[in-house]
């Protein structure tokens, strides 16, 4: 993100120009959110694991793909993962997951614009 940043060689917009197409702060989270605590969720819940195992293998599932990370980093996705887990558990819903994610991608999104302008 912060190579595109610096590479748009523009002011502030012009990196914005690129990310609010709505691929990060949107799509991401949309799709992460409806596979991982949406469809994969429910699966493993309704094994053997139930919900606790369920919060567990998907905050790992979803830490593991964000190889662009080091370990530090994946960690601290792993912990994400698990308040988004928690979230869909106590909400019933994929709403509130969705919501933190896309602001948590929002806000990093934000973070690196700022610091390459």
């Amino acid at each position: 993100m912060a190579e595109e940043a610096v590479s748009a060689r523009k002011p502030f917009w012009g990196f914005w120009g690129t990310v609010l197409r709505g691929a990060l702060i949107v799509g991401a989270p949309l799709f992460e959110e409806t596979f991982f605590r949406g469809f994969l969720f429910k699966g493993l819940e309704a094994s053997f694991l139930g919900t606790v195992g369920a919060i567990l293998v998907t905050a790992l599932l979803w830490a593991s793909i964000h190889v662009q990370y080091e370990i530090y980093e994946m960690s601290q996705i792993f912990v994400f993962g698990l308040l988004l887990g928690a979230a869909r558990v106590r909400t019933g819903s994929l709403l509130a997951p969705f919501l933190a994610h896309a602001m948590a991608n929002f806000l990093a999104t934000l973070e690196t614009a700022v610091m390459a302008s």
